[in-house]
């Protein structure tokens, strides 16, 4: 089998954020444990979000063993192919008739007109929904071409479903387990990826009324420059707060945790990061949206009442002051991190399987033929009664 991933939004390791670190994770898996032949191609004009090559000091921590770059376009080796390509929708299409792929998987940005563009040359599609606002048109619209539809959460699979009015398949984000770092237990409180949405407001303000402890701030997304000179003004008011640019080895930064707080204010569609911290044996305090139960199970605590700051400090104090709810915590932690559906063997086992499941639009169209079977065997069985 082949695997084409297809997005807009450059691949990994160009951009690091959760639902690209999900992709490598899968397309490395499929290529090394069950030999499927994968590539993952992206756009050199994307511009929604920054992105980056990576530094070179970064490619043995990312799993870049070499970059050939070419004006607009680029070829990364990350055990398959990684390409950038200007013009991305044509180059797209001489890419697919090049490469010849059984599967194309789309996610994110251009997902619609990528499988529309694969359904056009008779190849089958999967969509891998990572985000809880997706657009419930383009949903409806994927999902009419017959792609198959691939949820990183139950909650996410429910959500969609109820749009769709069709089962969504679930593959957990496989998640990065083996750190080799413990929780340090004077460590910082950690927050990975300071955006409005993932509740940078709210974490700020928790270091405020906790002035003698120590606070981790670590980018994740690219932040540009002003956005960078904004947040370090945004600082000041909280000097007990200290902030790190995004790293290729999360050792630098679980190494010195003692909490992970995710204080989202949006429906996460997982949270891989409470997941790999857990399996540091860091207990992870989160907001109860979306599909973050999921992800902390009993491994951590949920805030219900998350916009609510002093429910945060509340919970936090309950487990810093208590050697013994902390220890429980961090038992649970390392427990559930160790779930096998959360690594990347079993997610590529499943994700192969969905890829070679029979497609949803056969499904439909048997079902359209269906009345007609059901008219001609009744007009056979009338014959017969003569």
């Amino acid at each position: 089998m082949r695997i084409l991933y297809a997005s807009e939004r450059p691949p990994y390791p160009l951009f690091l954020g959760g639902a690209a670190r999900c992709a490598h994770r899968l397309l490395y898996a499929l290529t090394r444990e069950l030999g499927v032949e994968c590539a993952a191609v992206g756009s050199s004009d994307y511009g929604v979000a920054p992105w980056s090559y990576p530094d070179p000091a970064e490619h043995a921590g990312l799993g870049v063993t070499a970059i050939s770059r070419d004006g607009r376009s680029a070829v990364v080796d990350c055990g398959y192919p990684v390409r950038v390509i200007a013009d991305f929708h044509a180059a797209l299409s001489r890419f697919i008739d090049a490469f010849a792929p059984d599967v194309v998987w789309a996610q994110l940005e251009g997902a619609r007109a990528i499988l529309e563009l694969a359904t056009t040359k008779g190849i089958e599609g999967v969509f891998y929904v990572h985000d809880a606002e997706f657009n419930h048109a383009e949903l409806r619209a994927i999902a009419e071409l017959g792609s198959r539809i691939v949820c990183n959460s139950d909650f996410l699979a429910d959500k969609v479903r109820g749009v769709i009015k069709r089962r969504a398949s679930v593959v957990y984000p496989p998640s990065e387990l083996d750190f080799g770092v413990e929780a340090k237990l004077d460590g910082c409180l950690t927050m990975i990826n300071p955006h409005r949405v993932k509740g940078i407001e709210t974490f700020i303000e928790i270091a405020k009324r906790m002035p003698s402890e120590r606070f981790l701030l670590v980018e994740s997304w690219k932040l540009g420059d002003q956005a960078v000179a904004d947040l370090g003004n945004t600082l000041t008011k909280a000097p007990n707060v200290r902030f790190v640019r995004r790293v290729s080895d999360m050792r630098q930064i679980y190494g010195q945790t003692r909490l992970l707080l995710v204080p989202s204010m949006w429906e996460e569609g997982f949270g891989m990061v409470a997941v790999e911290a857990q399996s540091c044996g860091i207990p992870v305090i989160a907001s109860e949206r979306g599909g973050l139960p999921e992800s902390v199970g009993d491994g951590g605590i949920l805030i219900r009442d998350y916009r609510n700051v002093d429910a945060w400090t509340e919970a936090i104090r309950g487990v810093l002051k208590d050697a013994d709810t902390y220890r429980v915590l961090a038992v649970r932690a390392r427990r559930h991190a160790g779930r096998e559906e959360f690594t990347a063997s079993v997610g590529a086992r499943r994700f192969h399987e969905i890829c070679g499941a029979p497609a949803p639009r056969v499904l439909v169209r048997a079902l359209l033929d269906a009345p007609k079977a059901v008219t001609r065997l009744g007009k056979l069985i009338r014959r017969a009664a003569r």
